[in-house]
């Protein structure tokens, strides 16, 4: 901890990265030695015949004498309910160590019951400013992923992170928040506190307890979720931007673990990009259809594969208006199905019934409609849809 670990208030010498530490504790074990060894004696005798063109004994000496400082952040951490753990821990997840090999980081902080890191767990990521319906569908999905004895591991931002982690909690799961920063904060926090107490939730971070936000953490953090899952599921992605994008993107690339991805309308979304990048989509159904173990082995079985997005009853509302449904839907499709249904007002839940489609995907292509001035918004009590009038804009 003392060669890696960034203290508050900065540092006057740079601690060791994680490539650097690999390489420097490879040496010492080729060269029998252990890092309490540079405590015995003076560390210019076990360093002798070592050489590595960035870490030098100029740099190790001042790393090993910030013992005290460390005790004492140590101390404040441990009284606020925190561990630390090494690569050389027995409980250090299994998992990172067989994923990244040299590049699992020297240690994580944490809080809560460290045993929940080895479970069998579901990642679920997403966007900070994700849709209602894509935040209904993450926690569902950590609801779904509960009731099969799965954990849910994210990333424990706001938005998708949270939904997912709120949907297994409630379903009596676990969940595992791989944080880029504050651990400290979150983990005394009234909203963590008593979760983490009730082993419901157990907090890692690979930062100092007490670090504030940073971009390169945050996405460094992305591979920590991908590797100490068995699948990912991404509910929401930009298109060539952003941490979301960019975890799917290396994960595709690695092959650690099978990346799904929920069904979104628009070509040009992100989740359609990562689709054609190789991930696979999910059928358009209640999260709870899905299991969990086919999710790990990359493969859905038969009757997940047959829970298409819109069911055969919205070929009826074509057929009902004597017009013949395409072979296969397209949006404008979906939107088309919805206009015709709308003819009498009616709520989303009775244009899920009505067309058999999933109220989430209603949800989504309604808010399209409104935005286009094709649909009403919804008024009243009943919050039912209605069909728009003339636009006094658009010369109609």
């Amino acid at each position: 901890m003392l060669l890696t670990a960034h203290l508050p208030g900065g540092n006057a010498v740079q601690p060791l990265s994680t490539g650097e530490w690999s390489r420097f504790s490879a040496w010492l074990l080729a060269h029998e030695h252990t890092p309490g060894d540079l405590f015995i004696g003076d560390p210019k005798h076990t360093l002798a015949t070592f050489q590595d063109k960035t870490i030098t004994l100029e740099r190790i000496a001042p790393l090993l004498d910030r013992g005290f400082q460390v005790a004492l952040l140590l101390e404040k951490w441990q009284r606020a309910g925190l561990w630390v753990i090494t690569r050389s821990s027995p409980d250090y997840p299994q998992r990172l160590t067989t994923m990244l090999g040299d590049q699992a980081p020297p240690l994580f902080h944490g809080a809560g019951d460290r045993r929940k890191l080895e479970t069998k767990a579901l990642a679920v990521i997403g966007s900070r400013n994700a849709a209602e319906a894509d935040l209904h569908f993450a926690r569902q999905l950590g609801h779904a992923a509960a009731q099969q004895g799965w954990s849910i591991v994210s990333g424990g931002a706001r938005g998708v992170d949270e939904a997912s982690m709120r949907g297994a909690i409630e379903a009596s799961g676990t969940v595992i928040g791989v944080v880029a920063d504050s651990l400290l904060k979150m983990a005394t926090s009234h909203k963590y506190r008593d979760a983490i107490q009730r082993s419901d939730i157990v907090l890692l971070c690979a930062s100092h307890p007490e670090v504030g936000f940073s971009g390169a953490n945050a996405m460094a953090r992305n591979k920590y979720v991908y590797c100490l899952s068995r699948a990912a599921v991404v509910v929401c992605s930009d298109a060539n931007k952003g941490g979301t994008w960019a975890g799917a993107t290396e994960d595709l690339k690695k092959k650690w673990v099978p990346v799904w991805v929920k069904h979104h309308p628009d070509p040009r979304s992100g989740n359609r990009a990562l689709v054609d990048r190789g991930a696979q989509p999910l059928p358009d159904s209640d999260p709870h259809a899905l299991d969990m173990e086919d999710l790990a082995k990359g493969k859905l079985s038969s009757a997940q594969l047959f829970e298409l997005p819109i069911a055969s009853d919205v070929a009826a509302v074509y057929q009902a208006s004597g017009t013949t449904a395409p072979k296969e839907l397209t949006e404008a499709d979906e939107m088309e199905a919805i206009l015709k249904a709308l003819a009498t007002p009616m709520t989303v839940k009775a244009l899920a019934k009505h067309i058999a489609m999933d109220e989430a995907r209603i949800s989504h292509l309604l808010d399209q409609l409104v935005h286009l001035h094709k649909v009403e918004p919804p008024t009243g009590r009943s919050r039912s849809y209605a069909l728009a009038g003339p636009d006094l804009f658009s010369g109609e």
